[in-house]
């Protein structure tokens, strides 16, 4: 079988290609045929060696995929050979996987791969910011940055079955356009556009409600300056560097605008199961209802597994991209 192993840290070259042993399952364990896998910024991150949660080297990159389980192990119980299923939390660039059953999903007939290895990350990353930690509302307006990434196309479609509305920020021509055609009430190009007039403008002076922000950065602190009384900033992602704002002394401002802001990471969900089941569930009846659909820009073959990197750190891509053993 093949595997992308990491052996260090940094550019796309350390990423290699392997032939490695077929795992056998353990008790408890499924092996699963991997047919499609999903790319997330977080690879991107263990690869410089910039993530939180390193993993001992050397390691495989990755954190979703979907596949058929080949052969189950003692003790697995509800899962059978030739289950379609999406594995979440195991490292994933290979072509077989040994993963517990406590870590794969059923998926149903008729859903397509591809988009079932989409879903984890990103979906239940929006989902719980919308709808755990926000409680978003009909006709409430979201500032989202990076719109056009995974995350952000997964946060529009499931604002707009909430019912709110989305400010989507991104940095070209046809993201912009793309984001206008999947519905994003507002579109600005950061690159061209000042963000802080635009904002005001759009919302009548008042600001966004929800300011979700995967970058950080210098820029952080003009959050504040774009969010509505009673407010909440929701930070999760550092693509721009940790933030770098004073907020006990945004919050200090007279009037003082009764603010929020909050730090979302995934692993506060994984860590619930009970909680993580449920969401995952949720998610994948509205995949096969067709109420969300994953976009998915781009298809690699396994071996250009460093060229999916790239176009991520180039923001070439419009949604997810997805790597075919």
């Amino acid at each position: 079988m093949q595997a992308i192993r990491m052996y260090k840290t940094g550019g796309t070259d350390v990423l290699e290609l392997e032939q490695i042993h077929k795992p056998v399952p353990r008790v408890g364990q499924v092996l699963v045929k991997v047919k499609s896998i999903s790319i997330n910024f977080a690879d991107i991150l263990v690869r410089r060696g910039h993530y939180p949660y390193m993993p001992d080297f050397p390691a495989t990159p990755g954190a979703e995929c979907a596949g058929y389980i080949e052969r189950v192990g003692p003790g697995v119980e509800n899962f059978t050979a030739g289950q379609a299923v999406l594995v979440f939390g195991k490292p994933c660039y290979s072509s077989y996987l040994a993963v517990s059953q406590e870590r794969i999903f059923p998926i149903p007939p008729g859903v397509d791969l591809d988009e079932a290895a989409a879903l984890p990350v990103t979906y239940l990353a929006a989902w719980h910011m919308l709808h755990t930690m926000r409680r978003v509302r009909e006709r409430e307006t979201i500032l989202l940055y990076a719109a056009a990434g995974g995350v952000g196309t997964a946060v529009l479609q499931l604002a707009k079955l909430a019912g709110a509305r989305v400010i989507g920020l991104t940095s070209t021509d046809e993201k912009a356009r793309f984001l206008r055609e999947a519905g994003c009430w507002k579109v600005i190009n950061y690159k061209t556009e000042n963000v802080l007039s635009k904002v005001m403008d759009c919302t009548y002076g008042q600001g966004a409600d929800l300011i979700l922000d995967s970058v950080g950065g210098e820029g952080f602190k003009d959050n504040f300056r774009m969010l509505n009384t009673l407010g909440q900033i929701i930070w999760f992602g550092i693509s721009g560097g940790m933030p770098r704002a004073n907020i006990l002394k945004a919050f200090a401002r007279n009037p003082a605008p009764s603010h929020t802001v909050s730090v979302f990471h995934l692993f506060s969900i994984i860590q619930n199961r009970p909680l993580l089941r449920h969401s995952m569930k949720n998610l994948i009846n509205l995949l096969a209802e067709e109420k969300i659909k994953p976009v998915i820009h781009a298809r690699l073959s396994l071996l250009e597994a460093g060229k999916a990197h790239r176009m991520l750190e180039e923001q070439q891509n419009i949604g997810k991209i997805i790597l075919h053993p």
